[in-house]
């Protein structure tokens, strides 16, 4: 295993984690939601339920890719999925600062988008670099 399929497993476990962290916050939310209130007690606890379950299907799909990127460390031929699903979820995280930065200034939310988009951005790069390393030894 090259030096790049190295540094795309440990992205790939990194978002693993990653996924697992947002899967519990997501559960979080939606569990506590039934103590917000916001401008009466439904619409905040429709906000955090649905926030909740949006933080949940994120992390399942950060989880996933993560899983797909791990195995494609080891032949780094199949990573092809894993860079398609980085830019992605760094396109859509990054859309989702614009905006939260546009409409409500900086919240610490905008802080885990950040991270969001540089782990995926990051991981496709070094994920081509390693196809393209790949390709070239085998020529």
């Amino acid at each position: 295993m090259s030096a790049l399929s190295k540094i795309v497993k440990i992205i790939a476990i990194a978002m693993m984690l990653l996924g697992l962290l947002s899967i519990g916050m997501g559960i979080y939310m939606f569990v506590a939601g039934a103590n917000v209130e916001v401008d009466g007690a439904a619409a905040g606890q429709a906000v955090a339920n649905a926030g909740g379950i949006i933080m949940c299907v994120f992390g399942l799909f950060y989880l996933i890719s993560g899983f797909i990127g791990a195995r494609g460390a080891n032949n780094p031929s199949k990573l092809t999925p894993f860079i398609v699903i980085c830019f992605i979820i760094a396109a859509l995280n990054a859309l989702e600062t614009g905006l939260s930065i546009s409409g409500n200034g900086f919240e610490p939310t905008v802080v885990y988008n950040i991270i969001y988009v540089v782990v995926a951005l990051v991981g496709a790069i070094c994920a081509i670099r390693a196809k393209k390393d790949a390709a070239d030894r085998l020529l």
